[in-house]
């Protein structure tokens, strides 16, 4: 019984001593904690600030040298330029019809004037836009009629597109 008793009492012996041993033995994880200033500053202390003279002067150097880049740019090492000049060459309108050619001249011929809105006139004609009814557009109540768009729109598909002589296929 004696015998019994002993080893009860080492057994609770080592139990409690086993469970103190594994408390002793889990890691503190790092947390994250709300601290005050003073607070952290006593954490951390005061970090003087050293000044390196080096970093300090390079710093400076490379600022000045931009500064410098900006004021005076470099001026390129060549005394020419090459300029690539291509005569004006007036475009092959013989594949259109005869009405989009004139459209087509009297518009460029009004932008090339020296008003050039009488080109955008010329553009505008079909629709019944002309200087008289353009201050209507600043009012923001210029009416245009659709048939005319759409009669614009046809004679412009024709121009582009003339129909096939069957005799002579393309």
């Amino acid at each position: 019984m004696k015998f019994s008793k002993q080893s009860a009492f080492i057994m609770i012996l080592i139990f409690t001593n086993l469970s103190f041993v594994h408390a002793e033995e889990v890691p503190i994880l790092p947390s994250i904690h709300v601290m005050a200033e003073s607070e952290l500053r006593e954490e951390t202390g005061v970090v003087p600030f050293q000044e390196d003279k080096a970093v300090r002067q390079s710093l400076r150097h490379h600022v000045d040298k931009i500064q410098n880049d900006i004021q005076n740019p470099s001026v390129s090492e060549t005394p020419y330029i090459a300029i690539d000049y291509q005569p004006t060459t007036s475009p092959d309108l013989s594949q259109l019809s005869p009405f989009l050619q004139q459209y087509l001249l009297s518009i460029t011929s009004g932008l090339q004037s020296s008003d050039p809105t009488s080109g955008i006139f010329n553009m505008l004609e079909p629709l019944n836009i002309n200087r008289n009814n353009v201050n209507a557009f600043r009012d923001g109540t210029i009416k245009v009629n659709v048939e005319d768009i759409l009669k614009l729109q046809q004679q412009i598909r024709e121009g582009l597109n003339p129909p096939q002589n069957p005799w002579f296929p393309r």
